[in-house]
């Protein structure tokens, strides 16, 4: 099993991961500070780096770069975090975003299998 070390690595693995599981804003009437995606990127984190909300934050606000990276124009508070945890963090989303992990683990395996089976 592949781990990784790298906090920068987790929040792309993270967003790329929320990109393809949910909707870029929950509601019309939502002020559009943040996408869900970029929340969940940083709760990932947040377990990651065994943080709290407020760590979290703080960590964000020393990285401006990681959260230009995730299209972040500025630190989400502590919160906002906690909020879109309670709404994001739920069993049938955590679900959905097992599957589509998997799927795409095994695509990354058929891969492998077949450039080791060309240089055999």
């Amino acid at each position: 099993m592949e781990t990784c070390k790298s906090p920068r690595k987790v929040l792309h693995a993270a967003h790329a991961l929320a990109e393809a599981c949910l909707k870029s804003r929950r509601s019309k009437f939502s002020r559009k500070d943040y996408t869900d995606s970029q929340l969940f990127a940083c709760l990932v984190l947040r377990e990651h780096q065994k943080k709290s909300y407020r760590g979290v934050v703080a960590l964000l606000q020393d990285c401006p770069h990681w959260c230009a990276d995730i299209g972040l124009k500025k630190v989400p508070d502590h919160n906002t975090l906690c909020q879109a945890a309670r709404r994001l963090l739920t069993p049938g989303l955590m679900e959905r975003m097992l599957e589509t992990s998997l799927q795409a683990a095994e695509e990354l395996l058929r891969q492998r299998k077949k450039s080791v089976a060309r240089k055999h």
